[in-house]
């Protein structure tokens, strides 16, 4: 049954990009490379299929990445949205913090976008949308669940998974507002542009500054300060409501990019907006590395997820200290 399930991805990959749907059309001209990765690969042993476009006619990025579990449960797979970092205006899918969920059962479609050096603010959310909505069309071809799927990502990509997740009525956006993540993942991405520049102040972090001052009027097309009506509209926590769905937020309490502040805010707003998620700071992180990877942090996010995918609800919401060898981290709303 597995040979046969393979085979026909292997047909689905091939003439998808072809044919696709009239609601979501692609072109041919940006060959799919199916691989197999091993056991010993960061996913576990999973089957790639790599460089598939979402549109009709795809800039060099806008296409994704697809990782399948081999051995790993059954078709169709729930299915993690993932979107990289970089300033808006660098990255590559590789950049994904969870390739171990693979090894857990799930599906990774890691996307790519247009940075803001091609395109200004919303492109880059319109694409993520766009992305998604070409997944969950063709998600029978593809063995995943299209019901079953959280979105994520890390740093720009963590806001853009924000504003994916949090903006479901944006038309602007390119939002569907009948499709809703079950959950997001929130690894260090800024949630409140207007407020940013002040957080970086406060921690004394002259780079984060530097490229908060080139990155963001770069995405946005001016200066903060000049297009404060932009920056809301491009902040995350401006979307914040009583049916958002549930987010888990990973921080690093040494972010001298993103700053703690940042997370916290978001943290406080789903609060009082009622929205479940929890907000873990590893206090001796800074921007992204290799403490987000640990075990017990893939322990934290496997937990979450399946919570999440189970529907349960949260069960108290007190801080707590935690120390797991030589690493410390705080929780703020368990589940």
């Amino acid at each position: 049954m597995k040979t046969i399930a393979f085979l026909r991805l292997i047909i689905a990959v091939t003439f998808l990009p072809a044919f696709g749907s009239l609601a979501q059309p692609v072109s041919s001209n940006v060959p799919s490379a199916v691989e197999v990765l091993p056991a010993s690969s960061p996913y576990g042993e999973a089957t790639v299929i790599r460089d598939i476009p979402y549109v009709a006619r795809p800039t060099p990025r806008q296409n994704f990445d697809l990782y399948l579990p081999r051995n790993k449960g059954s078709q169709p797979f729930p299915l993690i949205f993932w979107i990289h970092g970089g300033a808006w205006m660098m990255g590559i899918k590789e950049w994904d913090n969870v390739k171990y969920l693979v090894r857990h059962g799930y599906a990774i479609a890691s996307i790519d976008y247009r940075f803001s050096t091609e395109a200004r603010f919303p492109a880059q959310i319109r694409d993520c949308n766009t992305a998604l909505n070409f997944i969950l069309a063709h998600a029978a071809d593809y063995g995943i669940n299209p019901r079953r799927f959280v979105v994520g990502g890390g740093s720009a990509g963590g806001h853009l998974a924000l504003l994916l997740g949090l903006a479901r009525h944006e038309r602007n956006f390119g939002a569907d507002s009948s499709i809703k993540p079950l959950a997001i993942l929130d690894f260090f991405g800024p949630t409140d542009f207007n407020k940013m520049l002040d957080d970086l102040r406060m921690v004394h972090s002259e780079k984060g500054i530097a490229l908060f001052q080139d990155a963001v009027p770069r995405l946005l097309g001016a200066p903060v300060e000049q297009s404060s009506d932009k920056a809301r509209i491009a902040s995350p926590i401006t979307y914040v409501n009583a049916a958002s769905p549930p987010v888990l937020i990973l921080q690093g309490g040494k972010d001298d990019l993103v700053p703690v502040a940042q997370s916290r805010r978001l943290h406080d707003a789903l609060d009082r907006a009622q929205v479940k998620n929890q907000l873990i700071i590893v206090d001796v992180a800074g921007h992204d590395g290799p403490l987000f990877s640990t075990p017990e942090m893939e322990s934290k996010v496997t937990d979450f997820l399946n919570e999440v995918f189970a529907k349960s609800r949260p069960d108290a919401k007190n801080p707590q200290s935690i120390k797991t060898g030589n690493v410390s981290f705080s929780m703020v709303g368990q589940w």
